[in-house]
């Protein structure tokens, strides 16, 4: 989830949203269809936006969803994204030396 967050992100989207089933797994439960579970989508931070009794409809927010590490690591990527080759393997000059006088 949080490599789709990261990739949604890039794209500008600003949240997903899904249907889960609440009673995936029961005994009595004949349906066979081809939902995740609810709590799935709950444990990795999906919040309920229209409770239903089988079917609530779940809202991840990606900015929420993404940790420090995926902000740092996507600023660095579109950083370095922007740079040249030429840029990124031009010799770096040292500073020019100075003399100190003794006082």
């Amino acid at each position: 989830v949080q490599g789709v967050a990261r990739d949604l992100t890039k794209r500008g989207i600003k949240a997903i949203e899904a249907f889960g089933d609440a009673k995936f797994g029961d005994s009595d439960d004949r349906t066979g269809g081809c939902l995740a579970p609810a709590d799935f989508f709950l444990s990795v931070g999906f919040k309920t936006v229209r409770p239903h009794p089988r079917y609530p409809r779940l809202r991840l927010e990606l900015r929420t969803a993404l940790s420090w590490k995926s902000d740092v690591e996507y600023a660095l990527e579109k950083l370095l994204g922007s740079m040249s080759p030429e840029t990124l393997l031009r010799p770096v000059r040292p500073a020019p030396a100075t003399r100190s006088t003794p006082g």
